[in-house]
């Protein structure tokens, strides 16, 4: 098969963007201990660190899911990187907590916006037969995570005060600050890397969905130019979105063949580099106005008008016609349990390896010298990076999307029962992340697969954002049943446990198996 510039320069492009953006849940974690100590926050309130930066992602799942649905892919891809790098940078010198707090806001404003927005590209910018590589995607995060973490084992030990009152925070304390500074810089080049060496073409798919021909038509012609082929297409070699074939009643049961047999780019595909399986839309599904104004408005009106036409309840009503309210529900109770019985765990682990002992040894006090716990934390990161492997190779077996989910989640919960007895946490814990990872993997995938286009950006940020939203209720979740249980870990641990046989619980009742079902 031959080579494609414009496929492989967006490929390279979403890899990075994947390993320098996405991992900063991973790195709040790591510094919350420091952060707290830096500026002598209690325990009830620091875990308001994490919290901020769900709530930014919460709020930026929604607001550019939204925005890619009815503004462009593009676009809402550049901001969100842009803002990613900003913030990234600033939240290294804030003064005090609660302007940390904010910068983090901001920064997950960023991130949790590309999350949706990168996987709508990604995928609509494949063929079909590549769709697993959405899935293999998942391995960037972990190396994201694992990036955070070598990073933070190298500096932070020596960068931070080991035990309480034993140092000047404000002079020897500032490891979380470098952390966030090297990370920040990190990011920034990749962004700038990318502005320079390649330029991201708007989703032809997004494009056609909203009857914007022309535009799709001039978007193809450039990506057959950069990968020099001589293809000559016009505007009837494209298909009218609403004059396509009607999707298959139970499109769980169509063959790829199937599919394919009445796909109006079955002959270019392979020179345009995107998937253009057909049909592009529901003939059920009508254009959703998301504000009209008109040319005479204020250019504060205008905005006005469309921030509330992106927040109204308007732009979900299409996920919950007869058709996908099933799915819908069930797609959200997955991202929401899933965000919540991993992050309980994730958000205190450093706090439970040095409870339980394994981060390092003791003084006369109890405290715990935290280098090895920082390794504890690399290696229990660095366990994900061969679940997303085997979970781009299981998606595609027997097992598919909805078996691979099930079979993780539910091992996920065991994996933490073992965590609780305390006789082999580090082997458990590495254990969790492989699982996690796995299921995390293939909920991205399938996600944007299981949804039409038209609903893709919006379906895939709500979703999203339920995840944000049970991240950000779940480190005070964690600390109240903490509190609640004297100290005892068992008592969030089981609860973590829970939501994972919640979340198979969910797949158990999903319709749709994506696995070499065309993208709509």
């Amino acid at each position: 098969m031959p080579v494609r510039p414009y496929r492989c320069g967006y490929r390279v492009t979403s890899y990075f963007t994947r390993i320098f953006v996405h991992h900063r849940k991973q790195c709040v974690a790591i510094i919350l201990p420091r952060v707290q100590q830096h500026f002598s926050i209690p325990d009830h309130l620091v875990g308001l660190l994490s919290s901020s930066i769900f709530a930014g992602m919460t709020l930026g799942a929604i607001f550019w899911g939204v925005l890619s649905d009815t503004r462009g892919r593009k676009l809402a891809f550049n901001w969100t990187l842009g803002i990613t790098a900003t913030f990234g940078l600033l939240s290294s010198v804030a003064p005090g907590f609660v302007s940390l707090c904010a910068m983090l806001f901001c920064l997950g404003f960023g991130v949790g916006g590309n999350m949706p927005v990168d996987g709508a590209l990604f995928l609509e910018f494949i063929p079909t037969e590549h769709q697993y590589l959405l899935t293999f995607m998942s391995v960037f995060f972990s190396l994201g995570a694992v990036l955070s973490s070598f990073l933070a084992f190298l500096i932070l030990p020596s960068h931070s005060c080991q035990l309480p009152n034993t140092c000047d925070p404000a002079v020897e304390n500032n490891g979380w600050r470098f952390l966030l500074l090297t990370l920040g810089f990190l990011t920034l080049a990749m962004v700038l890397a990318r502005l320079i060496f390649f330029r991201l073409q708007e989703s032809p798919r997004y494009l056609l969905a909203s009857r914007r021909k022309r535009d799709a038509l001039m978007v193809l012609r450039t990506i057959i130019r950069i990968n020099g082929s001589d293809l000559v297409i016009d505007t009837k070699d494209l298909p009218d979105p609403f004059d396509l074939p009607p999707p298959r009643s139970n499109p769980s049961t169509s063959t790829t063949a199937d599919l394919h047999s009445h796909d109006p780019f079955d002959s270019v595909e392979g020179e345009l580099d995107v998937n253009t399986d057909s049909p592009i839309l529901s003939p059920d599904l009508k254009p959703i106005n998301f504000g009209s104004v008109s040319p005479s408005d204020s250019t504060a009106r205008v905005l006005g008008a469309r921030l509330r036409g992106l927040f109204s309840l308007r732009a979900l009503r299409p996920l919950f016609v007869p058709r996908w309210r099933r799915t819908t529900l069930l797609v959200f109770g997955i991202w929401a349990l899933t965000s919540m019985g991993f992050t309980m765990f994730n958000v205190f682990l450093p706090k439970y390896l040095e409870q339980i002992g394994e981060g390092g040894e003791q003084d006369d006090s109890g405290s715990i010298l935290s280098g090895k716990v920082y390794w504890e934390f690399l290696v229990y990161s660095a366990a994900g990076v061969p679940g997303s492997l085997l979970a781009s190779y299981l998606v595609e077996t027997g097992l598919g999307r909805r078996g691979t989910m099930i079979l993780s989640s539910l091992g996920s919960a065991l994996s933490l029962l073992l965590f609780s007895t305390g006789l082999h946490p580090a082997t458990a814990s590495a254990l969790l992340s492989f699982l996690a990872t796995v299921l995390y993997a293939v909920i991205y995938g399938y996600t944007p697969e299981v949804f039409d286009t038209r609903l893709r950006g919006t379906a895939t940020g709500a979703a999203s954002a339920l995840g944000r939203i049970a991240g950000i209720a779940s480190p005070m979740v964690s600390g109240w049943l903490l509190a609640a249980a004297g100290g005892r870990l068992w008592v969030p641990l089981y609860a973590s446990a829970v939501a994972f046989v919640g979340v198979a619980a969910c797949v158990s009742g999903l319709a749709i198996e994506t696995k070499g079902r065309s993208v709509k």
